[in-house]
């Protein structure tokens, strides 16, 4: 057995017994609906990007989908890298050792500025990487320009997720919620004048897209720190000053970043290489990828919701050191997961059609799109309970294990199953959809069993 270590300030001496079920479901539902908005108002954004370069034309939704594949792929990664500020936080605010939660805001903050500039200048040469990876002719242009300007957003974007990690892990999530959905007002104006060419604005496709986003994301970021630095408890918890950084606490969250930034690039790496994948078979099939996965991610969000919420519910109850909690934390999130996304699942096959029509009226792209939307209700499920399951594992600072599984999953299943059965035998969109169905059954799996053997034998979580 491990040794425990010595319980912080606010730790009883005995463990607690488990919480009724009923608190564990009002708790995470608290916690996870704001989140699951703030995270679809990110989402949002693309697709407000996608139906504005949709309509106005299949080049510039190509465009945009071959700029936002590189620019999602480094993002995701960053996120990955910061996702320590919330388990720090978390287990901090769980123990009652407030004061570390600034420890965990600053150091993330520090490493979300750092990645940011350098992802930007990874993406300066954005034709040159279209390029690379073998897209379309004609999207060299369009999405070069949009690639480029969405490289300058990933600073900003990336400290305001930091931000809002702290938050999430001190339980005040709201106001992440409302600015990221606020923010979707400026994007959705800033599209409709940089993208169709109002207010004497010319008419940029794609690359306009990406201006609106890129300001978007930087308007968010000053909304979002105005508000932690005007918290009456931010001495409390350790807010101010924000650039003076602990080493310990900046090492620890790279420990446990690293890895997760790893997995989650792994796994948004594979969506994002079926997407380049379908741009090997012509625009057409690029267009309608892109789409689809566009939708996938903003139905991903709920998950993400529920991802977060059990996050921050098992760290919290690690701090406490109550091992029953950390199992019923999880598992309550993985229940409301299943009944969210088979009520998501059944909605979209009513409705593919109608969402085909709103993202592209191309008599080409719409009966693809909307046979494509419709098989990815099996996926929104399988793709779901791997999510909270990573969320669930995350909250107990385990890592090395779930970034194996996602390696096999993603890397030995999805992506050679796409390139020989949707490339290289030619069964297009639906063989790629089925190919990433096939990974994310595999890392549900994997992650099941490692997070039922960790909350079944809690003592190594309290080192």
């Amino acid at each position: 057995m491990s040794p425990l270590r010595v319980p912080g300030p606010g730790e009883g001496t005995q463990p607690a017994s488990p919480a009724p079920l009923s608190y564990h479901l009002k708790r995470t539902v608290a916690l996870a609906l704001p989140v699951m908005a703030a995270r679809a108002g990110l989402v949002i954004m693309f697709t407000v990007n996608a139906i504005f370069c949709g309509w106005q034309g299949t080049a510039a939704l190509a465009d945009l989908g071959a700029a936002a594949i590189p620019q999602v792929t480094l993002m995701v990664v960053g996120v990955g890298l910061l996702i320590g500020t919330i388990i720090l936080t978390a287990q901090a605010a769980g123990s009652e050792r407030y004061l570390e939660c600034g420890r965990a805001l600053r150091a993330g903050l520090t490493i979300a500025c750092g990645i940011g500039i350098v992802f930007m200048l990874v993406l300066s040469p954005a034709e040159s990487l279209l390029r690379l990876f073998q897209q379309p002719p004609e999207t060299f242009d369009g999405g070069g320009r949009a690639l480029a300007i969405l490289g300058y957003s990933l600073p900003g974007i990336l400290m305001f997720s930091a931000c809002s990690f702290f938050l999430e892990g001190i339980n005040r999530p709201m106001p992440g919620m409302v600015i990221a959905l606020s923010g979707n007002l400026i994007n959705f104006a800033l599209n409709w004048v940089f993208v169709l060419g109002h207010l004497g604005a010319p008419e940029m496709g794609a690359a306009g897209s990406a201006l609106a986003t890129t300001i978007t994301r930087w308007c968010m970021l000053a909304a979002i720190a105005t508000y932690i630095l005007s918290m009456k408890d931010r001495t409390k918890y350790g807010a101010l000053p924000w650039f003076s950084l602990h080493a310990a606490t900046l090492k620890h969250m790279l420990r446990l970043g690293l890895p997760l930034a790893f997995a989650i690039g792994t796994e948004t790496a594979c969506f994002n290489m079926m997407i380049y994948m379908a741009g090997w078979l012509g625009s057409t099939e690029l267009a309608t990828m892109y789409a689809t996965i566009n939708f996938t991610s903003f139905v991903y969000m709920l998950t993400l919701g529920l991802s977060t919420a059990a996050s921050v519910r098992v760290g919290n109850a690690i701090g406490r050191r109550n091992a029953g909690d950390v199992a019923r934390a999880g598992w309550t999130a993985v229940g409301l997961e299943v009944a969210v996304m088979g009520l998501v699942a059944s909605v979209t096959a009513v409705l593919a059609p109608k969402i085909a029509g709103a993202y592209s009226q191309d008599p080409l792209v719409l009966p693809l799109l909307t046979a494509a939307l419709t098989l990815t209700t099996l996926l929104f499920i399988v793709d779901g309970l791997q999510g909270v399951l990573m969320g669930a594992l995350r909250g107990t600072a385990d890592t090395l294990i779930p970034t194996i599984v996602y390696i096999v999953s993603f890397v030995v299943v999805g992506l050679p199953m796409g390139y020989m059965i949707g490339f290289l035998q030619g069964a297009g969109v639906p063989a790629l959809i089925w190919s990433l169905i096939a990974a994310l059954i595999v890392a549900a799996m994997g992650l099941g069993w490692r997070f039922h053997y960790l909350s079944s034998r809690p003592e190594g979580l309290w080192r």
